[in-house]
């Protein structure tokens, strides 16, 4: 490590000459981000050995990979990895299923584009050990930035880092580290790939006091977020599938992370440990988002939650015979036949309960399975058999934007086909068959007035 200190006692004896210089390129309390990814780091291994820098954090276990037999499952690989966490969604939205893969799907920005389009004036910068990233996947979105780089060491980009928060005035850094990966690759579990993981932890301690420099000179208020890609197989060799270990990640931060997801997603969490009732890796673009305040309306249509910030729930209810109804997702997907294998079923449960909502502008959101999902109509008619010709079944899509909607405190509606359709609740119960006795198909009505309904 002698190379490392040596390259960093340069930086901090010029960088705070270098800082005053330049402190007039942000103001006071500015917020900035620093994201680094420790590529093929098994969360256990960080607990069980001496880490200082880690240990400067507040670190929780999250997963990867997808819901498993679900729309979003996704390989336990890096190309698939990297992709969501960069653009907060799984792989049937951003389209990655491999390491060789071409470039992500556009529709999907890259947490990039994204700050690049919320602020022109916003210094970028990437670095990452894994050239994939960069030049495969997020290829178009290199302009945006500053100064990025592709491939070399974990030391080389490292000190590019160091380099610019010394000598900067950065907004958002990425930098990927790839050395405990290729020791798994190399070794599996052992001495060699521990020691991997404690130079990472070396490195990771330089650039947190790179951070605290710049808090102390500038007063900026930096949000530093660091994760990994996925964990590994049994023997720490290979990765790839659907197993605990191999889906266990983890999200570590110098900053509280909150816990308010928890009452909003609405997934089984049965399996892996209860590894489905911690946050995916997909939580952090909308944590990166919130944090500097960019979050738009069509953010919530991505696969994760801020972990930073509050979280505002709507729930929507309509009086049906009597009874409190809420408005929900039906967990089968597919069902009536006209709707597709990412599309659940819009529903008034008369049990009492309501499922968490997202109201922005003029769409309506729900987590479903860990996905962005958001109401629409379909475009068939008639169907469920209940339903009359001028009459579309209410849905969740998890692949799409969302219909346009006008929405009021009492009620809802929609152009179709230049028709105003309102948002009703259908009289006949447990239709289609996914329903039970109590729970009402939601739809909108082409003919008729909408349901008067509270929004809360």
């Amino acid at each position: 490590m002698g190379k490392y200190k040596g390259i960093t006692s340069k930086l901090i004896s010029t960088g705070i000459l270098i800082m005053l210089s330049v402190c007039g390129f942000a103001a006071n309390g500015a917020k900035k981000v620093l994201l680094v990814g420790i590529d093929g780091v098994q969360y256990e291994h960080i607990l069980k050995l001496n880490t200082p820098a880690f240990d400067r954090l507040n670190i929780t276990k999250a997963y990867t990979g997808g819901v498993a037999g679900n729309k979003s499952e996704q390989k336990t690989i890096s190309g698939p990895g990297w992709t969501t966490i960069l653009t907060g969604v799984w792989k049937n939205k951003h389209g990655v299923v491999s390491n060789t893969h071409g470039l992500a799907n556009s529709q999907w920005p890259s947490i990039y584009r994204y700050l690049h389009d919320a602020n022109r004036q916003f210094k970028l910068y990437g670095f990452s050990t894994w050239g994939p990233i960069h030049s495969q996947f997020f290829k178009n979105d290199m302009p945006f930035l500053s100064a990025h780089a592709e491939g070399g060491s974990d030391d080389d980009n490292l000190n590019r880092t160091l380099k610019v928060l010394y000598h900067d005035s950065p907004d958002f850094i990425f930098l990927h580290l790839d050395e405990p990966d290729a020791a798994g690759h190399s070794h599996g579990f052992g001495q060699a790939y521990d020691d991997s993981i404690i130079r990472s932890d070396n490195r990771l301690g330089m650039l947190l006091d790179a951070v605290a420099q710049r808090e102390q000179v500038f007063a900026e208020n930096w949000l530093v977020l660091v994760t990994t890609d996925h964990g590994r197989d049994f023997m720490g060799k290979g990765h790839g599938g659907q197993t605990k270990q191999e889906k266990t990640i983890f999200i570590a931060s110098n900053k509280p992370l909150n816990k308010n997801y928890q009452s909003i997603i609405t997934l089984p969490n049965k399996h892996f440990g209860g590894l489905y009732g911690l946050p995916a890796q997909t939580y952090i673009v909308p944590t990166i988002l919130n944090y500097f305040g960019v979050m738009s309306d069509i953010h919530w249509r991505l696969d994760g939650l801020p972990l930073v910030g509050d979280i505002k729930v709507n729930r929507i209810y309509a009086d049906i015979g009597g009874k409190k109804c809420g408005l929900e997702w039906d967990m089968s997907t597919g069902s009536p036949s006209t709707l597709g294998a990412n599309e659940h079923v819009a529903k008034f449960d008369c049990d009492g309960n309501a499922d968490p909502l997202f109201i922005k502008g003029n769409k309506i959101y729900a987590n479903i399975f860990n996905s962005g999902c958001t109401l629409q109509w379909d475009a068939d008619k008639g169907t469920p058999l209940t339903l009359e010709e001028n009459e579309h079944v209410a849905k969740f899509d998890c692949t799409d934007f969302g219909d346009p909607l006008q929405i009021n405190d009492q009620q809802i509606t929609s152009y179709i086909n230049d028709q105003l359709c309102g948002f009703q609740w259908d009289s006949d119960a447990g239709t289609p068959i996914t329903l039970g006795r109590n729970e009402h198909v939601a739809k909108f009505d082409c003919e008729g007035s909408p349901d008067q309904l509270v929004i809360e």
